[in-house]
């Protein structure tokens, strides 16, 4: 029996090493072509599939951020046009009018500009956001499906060893701390149900919060496509332009103003102590006869007038003096942050680089178990067949089998995800 047995595992093996790989109908489907991992759907599941991209495009719809981004954007634009009206318009000083200048009127309009096109960007920085998020949910609850399913097939595996055991202690051939041991692991494995299945309940919540749709009438697709990083030039190259375009817009700003502040002609100079007013307020002279007396008022009141516009000119140009000087700082201390961040940025997105590479060969790593794995369910397909196991026994590692195909999906949803927070650092990061 054994020399058969041999002849019939070398046979096997001989196949495999031909073929490059076997994929038997009893195990979990993983071909050289490894773009994605799938589980594919029983017949008997009659419930309308929803697709990820359906689950996206409904978050899309409902969502209140999104909604409140397109507001902001078209408020904003009704605001900007009153606002270049006001430039336009002479500011009055007393009874002085002061005209605003051209730089001033361009600096101003660029400014708003940007800043539409900031708030533009956010929306759709908003929208990639929220298409993580459902996607991050929805493949949660794919593998927390596949998780409770494993657990409920290993723990129908547990309670028929369970059975055997107690047989073979009531006859003396296992003791009591064997059995006890049999007992504990379906303990531990309804723990893991458990904790599958609350999971399950939070993801499915969640998914209702962002989506609006009740997941537990549709049946979810568990393929998940696995999108490899692929970058020319160097990773350093490659995150440096990434920032820069995060970035972009805050960058834009900071150099506007430095432009228009660091221009001559548009410095605002100090404010001597000579330009300071009089404090004296001037006083009316009532001697003299009536005529006179009229007069005099006239002569107070247009010197009274002269003293509050000269006040007032006093305190708009210490006032425009402050704003300059605040605006310089302003600008000193954005591009400072702005620098900063970018230094934090690009060190982050290294880490989520290199947390990339180890997903990588992880995966790549699973690929190959699963592959082993798969041959030696086919050896023990052979010897169950042969009658060489016990059903039992070959079902432990098939169960095991789809353990290693949830560990695949979760590594490439891991995968996925880092990758697209490398692409798309405002996923992870807020400005």
């Amino acid at each position: 029996m054994k020399k058969r047995l041999n002849k019939i595992i070398a046979f096997l093996i001989g196949i495999s090493v031909m073929s490059g790989s076997i994929v038997p109908a009893f195990a979990k489907d993983i071909t050289q072509n490894t773009n994605n991992v799938s589980n594919v759907q029983t017949k008997a599941n009659q419930k309308p599939v929803l697709t990820l991209a359906d689950a996206i495009k409904s978050a899309i719809n409902i969502s209140e951020l999104l909604e409140l981004d397109e507001k902001k954007i078209n408020y904003m634009d009704k605001i900007n046009d009153i606002n270049e009206k006001i430039d336009d318009n002479p500011q009055l000083v007393g009874k002085v009018e002061i005209e605003m200048s051209d730089d001033r009127k361009d600096f101003n309009k660029d400014t708003r500009d940007i800043k539409l096109k900031q708030c533009k960007e956010q929306k759709d920085s908003d929208e990639d956001k929220l298409t993580q998020k459902v996607t991050t949910t929805y493949n949660n609850i794919v593998t927390s499906q596949m998780k409770i399913e494993e657990a409920k097939r290993q723990m129908e595996l547990k309670t028929k060893e369970l059975s055997i055991a107690k047989a073979k202690n009531a006859s003396g051939v296992i003791t009591a701390v064997d059995l006890n041991g049999n007992e504990l692991k379906i303990e531990d494995l309804k723990d893991k149900l458990k904790s599958s299945e609350n999971t399950l309940k939070d993801a499915e919540d969640n998914f209702k919060v962002l989506t609006g749709k009740d997941i537990t009438k549709y049946s979810l697709e568990q393929d998940i496509e696995f999108n490899k990083f692929k970058i020319d030039g160097s990773i350093d190259e490659y995150l440096d332009k990434v920032v820069e375009k995060y970035l972009k817009y805050s960058t834009k700003l900071i150099e506007l103003n430095k432009d228009y502040f660091n221009d001559k002609d548009n410095k605002v100079d100090d404010v001597k102590d000579e330009d300071k007013p009089s404090d004296e307020k001037p006083t009316l002279d009532t001697t003299g006869d009536n005529t006179t007396g009229n007069e005099n008022y006239a002569e107070y009141q247009g010197k009274l007038d002269g003293y509050y516009q000269k006040r007032e000119m006093y305190a708009f140009k210490l006032s425009m003096r402050l704003a300059y000087l605040n605006a310089k700082l302003g600008t000193y201390e954005s591009e400072t942050n702005l620098n900063e961040a970018k230094k934090q940025f690009k060190e982050q997105m290294k880490a989520f680089y290199t947390n990339l590479v180890t997903q990588e060969d992880n995966i790549n790593l699973l690929k190959k178990n699963i592959l082993l794995t798969n041959k030696q369910l086919s050896i023990l397909k052979v010897k169950y067949d042969s009658e060489l196991i016990t059903k039992t026994d070959y079902d432990n590692q098939v169960v095991n089998s789809e353990e290693l195909d949830i560990q695949l999906r979760n590594a490439i949803d891991r995968y996925n995800t880092l990758n697209e927070q490398i692409q798309k650092p405002w996923i992870a990061f807020s400005k």
